[in-house]
């Protein structure tokens, strides 16, 4: 048997893996790993470092595939996934020390505050019929509306919506969508009140 096909190992589900499927394994893991450790240290140790003025920030964002209007992003934005799948409006303001899992699509639209240190996730790994999870993660789009104010240490679940000029307080875990104008607090966030709607400016 030629010693590119002999198994020399044994994959999750139980079959053999011969020298040549490991080492083409082992290539694209590598190469994924080379990927990831650019993007980080782009995104996040430079574009994100808090030297960097906010205005050279949004262009070195712009640069690297993020969509962006005028607004405000603080230093120690740690973005995972492909830059092209975060998108904010204009006059948004983002905190320090947020984290977006970028792996699905995140979206802020205009005017959304979001507070020192608030964590988007939006990648989860389906579960199997144990009711554990298994396989490759999966991600769900996060969708932050317009007005909403996300507030410090709070954190979004893959596949929600915040409705526009929803509020969520500090430290809360929000895990399905957020109605318009409402306020949500704990862990998982609950509808706790409700705020007047502001008129749109024309």
């Amino acid at each position: 048997m030629p010693l590119l096909q002999r198994p020399v190992a044994v994959g999750r589900s139980g079959e053999q893996k011969s020298v040549g499927s490991a080492l083409a394994r082992a290539v694209l893991m590598t190469r994924n790993d080379l990927v990831t450790a650019a993007r980080y240290y782009y995104l996040v140790r430079f574009a994100g470092a808090r030297l960097v003025p906010r205005v050279m920030r949004y262009v070195l964002y712009r640069m690297a595939g993020m969509r962006l209007q005028m607004n405000s992003i603080a230093p120690g934005l740690f973005v995972g996934g492909p830059a092209s799948n975060l998108t904010i409006g204009p006059g948004t303001s983002i905190n320090v020390d947020c984290f977006f899992d970028c792996l699905a699509t995140v979206t802020f639209g205009s005017g959304v505050m979001v507070g020192m240190g608030v964590t988007i996730v939006t990648s989860d790994h389906p579960i199997g019929p144990d009711g554990r999870p298994q396989g490759e993660p999966v991600g769900r789009e996060v969708v932050i509306g317009d007005r909403a104010w996300l507030g410090a240490r709070s954190m979004v679940l893959p596949g929600v919506t915040v409705g526009e000029g929803a509020i969520v307080s500090a430290g809360s875990v929000v895990t399905r969508d957020c109605r318009p104008f409402a306020v949500y607090a704990g862990v998982p966030a609950r509808m706790v009140g409700q705020v007047q709607a502001q008129p749109t400016e024309e």
